[in-house]
């Protein structure tokens, strides 16, 4: 038997149809062919749908299995048969539902291995350049806070600096969305220039008169280091390594002149 020219369009189309609902092309052609001529042995299926005798039961079988076709027997022979057209929206449904709950699956999954990586991983280094990628770092080094947190940093600059300065203004209400506490440690040139009024007022700052180590953020187990220059930052990931700044910065803290 011959399909139409006409019969072949509308085939073609409903064939792309089924295919993105998850349909293989073979299960799409076998289960129109099965529409087109009803309960049939696997001989006239084949002719119809053009799916090779050797891979035929194997596309019946994913039908079967997913409730779009079934079979009888007459006179010791396998008779298939499409089930009406509405049940491909119960095999929708069935795949929604297996979707939903293999996005629940892999959350946790993605959490189980997340705990276990970070638990395992005593330290880390790496490196962002390019002020989009220094925001990542920040949202990195800030991710796990909690409100009250402390945010220590130490910043070198006396004055207004062309990269830093505009960067931390505008990176400032992402930081108290996170309702941290910030500590800033500043020289105190720092004090006297115009930059140093446009602060936030809920921003801790201390002054010292020696050199500071450099653009340095130190939170939980991590520490930020900042060239400004370059636009480069080194994110380390080590709970010794910020253990030790964060004494350091504790330790300046107490004799540093408080803001005024």
């Amino acid at each position: 038997m011959k399909e139409s020219d006409s019969d072949t369009t509308v085939n073609k189309k409903y064939i792309e149809q089924l295919t993105t609902l998850g349909l293989t092309q073979g299960e799409a052609k076998v289960y129109l062919a099965m529409i087109q001529i009803g309960p049939s042995r696997v001989g006239k299926i084949v002719e119809i749908s053009g799916v090779s005798q050797s891979k035929i039961y194997n596309v019946l079988d994913r039908l079967i299995i997913k409730g779009l076709a079934s079979y009888n027997i007459q006179n010791n022979t396998k008779h298939f048969q499409a089930l009406e057209p509405s049940r491909l929206q119960d095999y929708i449904l069935k795949k929604e539902s297996e979707i939903r709950k293999q996005k629940e699956s892999i959350s946790q999954i993605i959490q189980d291995l997340s705990k276990n990586i970070y638990a395992a991983k005593r330290s880390a280094s790496e490196i962002f350049v390019g002020e989009r990628s220094l925001r990542s770092a920040y949202v990195v080094l800030l991710d796990n806070a909690k409100k009250g947190d402390i945010l220590r940093y130490f910043y070198p600059y006396s004055n207004f600096h062309e990269n830093a300065s505009p960067f931390y203004s505008r990176f400032y209400k992402y930081q108290k969305s996170k309702g941290i506490v910030e500590r800033g440690i500043v020289s105190l040139d720092f004090k006297n220039s115009k930059h140093f009024k446009e602060i936030p007022k809920d921003v801790k700052l201390r002054h010292v008169d020696f050199p500071l180590p450099g653009t340095i953020d130190i939170f939980m187990n991590k520490l930020l280091i900042v060239d400004w220059k370059t636009i480069t930052g080194i994110l380390i990931t080590s709970s010794e390594i910020a253990g030790i700044f964060v004494d350091y910065f504790d330790n300046i803290w107490k004799i540093s002149q408080k803001q005024k």
